[in-house]
């Protein structure tokens, strides 16, 4: 077989193996998938870990191995991005049933799919300029309820290899480089200052309102190492979500006993629009963020528990 005919073989097999056209399998072949960049896979739905699931997920992972559940936010574009991340796990719909990748849907939106995909799932979205829409979920892995092992004629578990009562502790989640830059930031956003978005001068010239804005903004731009640390801690301690709910001033104050140096409002504003979560801007100085409740509730028990300890010192 000759050189071209080779790498025509090659095209086929990759269009047979994706589903997708012939130019797009020859551009796949010479032109590899970049690396996607990292991805956040949070815990699973409480509601995924009732026994009512458990043999779902069980039959599931027995037949196609480990998974992972995503979703893409928002509506923009959505069937594209859907369609791009359907190619990725070779789940489109034109394929026939036996040679057609996992692509089932859950509650709340979910899709469960092959872990095995995420990389170039990934991959696909990050070049569609889409990554920061990607939701990733674990699925759980066993199951230890006694009533769904026993309908599956299955002894309990021995009581050492039972899940802990308790919350695991808490491990950190993944560092990732900023989405902008410091500087970026403080271009996009005129107005942010160390107090925030603006500042109340009271009944002052124009000129001197503008004067002392200035000075704010100076010295916020003073305090870039501090922002790149608040914005370190908040990455590696709080997962993103959709909604903007957590106040930017209660978590400054929470951010400072915690780290144990003095935060404003506008520095804890800054690291966390450098950090991408999603933002909606309140009257007054101060934002909300798009954090997950339950790391922020962990974070205020862990400033609990260090108030107690000193207490009793």
């Amino acid at each position: 077989m000759t050189k071209n005919r080779r790498t025509k073989t090659r095209f086929r097999l990759q269009q047979a193996a994706t589903g997708t056209n012939y130019l797009e399998a020859r551009r796949q072949v010479i032109v590899p998938a970049p690396a996607a960049a990292e991805v956040i896979v949070q815990p699973p739905l409480a509601d995924w870990q009732r026994a009512n699931h458990c043999s779902l997920w069980e039959k599931l992972q027995d037949e196609h191995g480990p998974l992972i559940a995503l979703r893409i936010s928002g509506q923009h574009r959505w069937w594209e991005l859907d369609d791009l991340a359907r190619v990725a796990a070779g789940a489109q719909q034109n394929r026939p049933p036996e040679r057609r990748g996992l692509w089932l849907s859950v509650e709340a939106r979910y899709t469960v799919t092959r872990r095995e995909y995420l990389s170039g799932i990934a991959a696909s979205l990050d070049r569609a300029g889409a990554l920061d829409r990607l939701e990733v979920r674990e699925v759980p892995a066993g199951c230890s309820h006694a009533t769904c092992r026993r309908q599956r004629g299955l002894p309990p578990l021995p009581r050492a290899e039972r899940p802990a009562s308790r919350t695991p502790a808490f491990e950190p989640l993944p560092l990732r480089a900023p989405l902008l830059g410091f500087a970026e930031v403080i271009d996009q956003y005129p107005a942010l200052n160390g107090n925030g978005f603006g500042y109340d001068y009271g009944y002052l010239h124009r000129d001197e309102r503008r004067r002392r804005l200035e000075e704010h903004r100076q010295h916020l731009i003073s305090r870039e190492e501090i922002v790149e640390q608040v914005h370190d801690w908040l990455v590696a301690n709080i997962a993103p979500i959709k909604t903007p709910n957590m106040g930017s001033y209660g978590l400054k104050h929470l951010a400072e006993d915690l780290l144990g140096y003095y935060i404003t409002n506008g520095e804890l504003i800054t690291a966390a629009l450098m950090a991408g979560y999603p933002m909606r801007r309140e009257d007054g100085p101060n934002a909300l963020f798009a954090m997950s409740s339950r790391d922020v509730d962990r974070l205020h028990k862990q400033r609990e528990q260090a108030r107690q300890g000193a207490s009793a010192r």
